[in-house]
């Protein structure tokens, strides 16, 4: 089966006016990442009446493939609506560029997006902005390839992230990758986990210890069980196996998660699909967790 990913286009022009954005957006604001030499663009929303004395929950909103740190504009749209009306807690959004890396360090070491996020990025924002330091207030959540990463993040720091929210989640199973035409190798992955490698090659170390499908199955249950999970895929979706085989992993050890699967394939509508009950698990967790 051919792999699909889609690129959301999304047009920005007149989103205040559209959703009535009551907080504000501080756009292409700049990380110097040393690990990475280079910038990293990061979006902010702060909610309506951003106080610098209070001590916020945060989100991390982590795009998809093709995506960008602007890509997350019209779920802030919802978000910010949800807020005003008092229908969910007050919070920051950080919303970081991330290119086409999928959130984690390349099996070269060259591009070590996700040491730069964890010892960098992290605490920069936590030192910039009024957001809570409690993994129960922290919560990552992205589509695709940002899903990936959400899950990822989620099981390899606990510590960090008390929420997870993946839509679509952009996993590989051990034979799907090894089935990959050469062309969707190249495009989506080479550059993680070894160039020009072929069949069983690509279920490497590399591969093993990044693919949150199999992180799960060596991960310490206890920590899992800490976390609250939102799964969502599409029954059409490529991706609707590994995530399928996600939830049996999380069903077999017992850890509490949503999981929900509807119809359709690797797009924005399946997203959408699920996206007003992610944000309803999203504030009703930052609530509980705040008393």
């Amino acid at each position: 089966m051919q792999k699909v990913f889609l690129i959301f286009i999304i047009c920005f022009t007149g989103l205040q006016n559209s959703y009535g954005l009551n907080g504000k957006i501080l756009r292409d604001q700049i990380h110097n990442s040393e690990l990475l030499n280079q910038e990293v663009l990061y979006n902010v929303y702060l909610p309506p009446g951003y106080n610098e004395d209070n001590e916020y929950p945060v989100l991390f909103y982590l795009h998809w493939f093709g995506g960008d740190n602007n890509s997350s504009e019209s779920d802030i749209g919802r978000i910010d609506s949800l807020i005003s009306r008092n229908k969910m807690p007050a919070m920051v959004v950080i919303s970081p560029n991330a290119d086409i890396c999928w959130y984690i360090d390349d099996y070269q070491n060259k591009f070590q997006y996700s040491s730069m996020f964890m010892l960098e990025f992290l605490p920069y924002i936590q030192a910039k902005f009024n957001i809570s330091n409690d993994y129960k207030l922290r919560a990552v959540m992205g589509s695709s390839m940002g899903g990936f990463g959400s899950l990822r993040f989620a099981m390899l720091y606990p510590d960090q992230f008390g929420i997870c929210i993946s839509f679509m989640g952009g996993m590989s199973t051990k034979e799907q990758i090894v089935n990959d035409s050469d062309s969707d190798y190249k495009t989506y992955h080479q550059n993680l986990y070894g160039d020009n490698l072929k069949g069983r090659d690509r279920v490497n170390e590399q591969f093993i210890k990044n693919n949150p499908l199999y992180i799960a199955e060596e991960a310490d249950v206890n920590m899992l069980k800490r976390t609250r999970w939102f799964i969502q895929t599409c029954d059409d979706d490529y991706h609707s196996l590994p995530n399928a085989e996600l939830h049996t992993v999380f069903h077999r050890l017992g850890v509490k998660h949503e999981f929900r699967v509807n119809d359709g394939g690797h797009d924005g509508d399946c997203v959408m699909s699920s996206l007003n009950e992610a944000l309803e698990f999203l504030g009703n967790a930052f609530d509980q967790d705040k008393k």
